[in-house]
């Protein structure tokens, strides 16, 4: 590494220019609270593990999923790993707010908020879980939000949404509702436009980005595919059906070997020929120093990010 670069790589990056969520979301990875405990602690510990509540729980089952969801975080197998609950939306408020009452627990690091539609959706659920908070005996802000826009009309407030609260940290876009308001089969076409609204949002204000399901459920090339395609777009990461969605896309989000090689010759080139330089016969320049730096202080902030 260039002698000019050996101070930590992160301090060299503008504030405006770094990116730092406070965990990754590479593989948020559909958990079925009746999975064996043993199997949960032999999951990834870099995945995280989300319980559902909402979509996948017919509601005369919902108090029943409550109430194995509250075994599982009593019995101690989320303890330092990464948890989400994605609760009933503000459509649904009888059951998100039993949701909220019956669920939350010091070992679950935050919720997926589902068919919100505004702002104000997000500031009354952070009413609620700063009383609950309070009650639990938790430090105020202890559970993120990741609020999943998937409405069309939450698609239009996607920024104001993001900016809502303190508690955002992602945001996830969910094409199935989308197209089904929208009354259209779901295709790329139809998805393309909010999907990168949602992903805009979610930079603009400095969060992570997760992309859609994919309902392909064996045809992992598919998913391996669309996802070096989400990457590609900005995305972070991307919600896992099944365990093998959940490892390729541990493997997909994160540096490869290659981008790593990339970015050290990108600095070197620079240092070597100053702020505008020539890598491979194309012009770089501070816009690609400052994604190469980054890349670089990921690497050196925690486990290893390379594929």
């Amino acid at each position: 590494m260039p002698k000019h670069f050996t101070q930590p790589l992160s301090t060299l990056l503008a504030p405006e220019a770094r990116t730092e969520y406070p965990r990754s979301f590479k593989s948020v990875f559909f958990l079925r609270a009746g999975t064996d405990i043993e199997k949960i602690r032999r999951m990834p510990r870099n995945a995280t593990l989300l319980l559902d509540i909402e979509d996948s729980v017919s509601a005369e089952h919902k108090a029943r999923q409550r109430s194995r969801i509250a075994r599982l975080f009593r019995s101690g197998v989320f303890r330092g790993r990464h948890v989400l609950l994605r609760v009933n939306g503000p459509d649904n408020p009888d059951e998100m707010r039993a949701d909220l009452a019956r669920c939350l627990h010091p070992d679950l690091d935050g919720l997926m908020l589902a068919m919100v539609n505004s702002a104000a959706d997000i500031e009354e659920i952070d009413r609620i879980v700063t009383r609950s908070e309070k009650t639990l005996g938790l430090e105020q802000g202890h559970l993120s939000f990741v609020p999943l826009i998937e409405r069309p009309g939450a698609v239009l407030e996607a920024s104001a949404i993001a900016a809502a609260s303190p508690r955002n940290v992602a945001l996830s876009f969910g094409h199935g509702d989308f197209c089904l308001e929208m009354n259209v089969e779901p295709c790329d076409e139809a998805v393309q436009v909010p999907r990168s609204m949602v992903l805009m949002a979610a930079k603009a204000h400095k969060l992570a980005a997760i992309s859609s399901a994919f309902l392909d459920l064996d045809n992992l090339e598919g998913f391996e595919r669309e996802n070096q395609r989400m990457k590609s777009l900005g995305f972070d990461g991307c919600l896992a059906l099944t365990p093998r969605q959940m490892h390729k896309a541990l493997e997909v989000f994160s540096y490869t070997r290659e981008e790593i090689e990339h970015s050290k010759r990108v600095i070197e080139a620079i240092e070597e020929q100053g702020s505008i330089a020539r890598l491979d016969g194309k012009m770089i320049g501070p816009p690609m120093l400052k994604r190469a730096l980054k890349i670089m202080a990921d690497i050196q902030k925690g486990p290893r990010e390379a594929a």
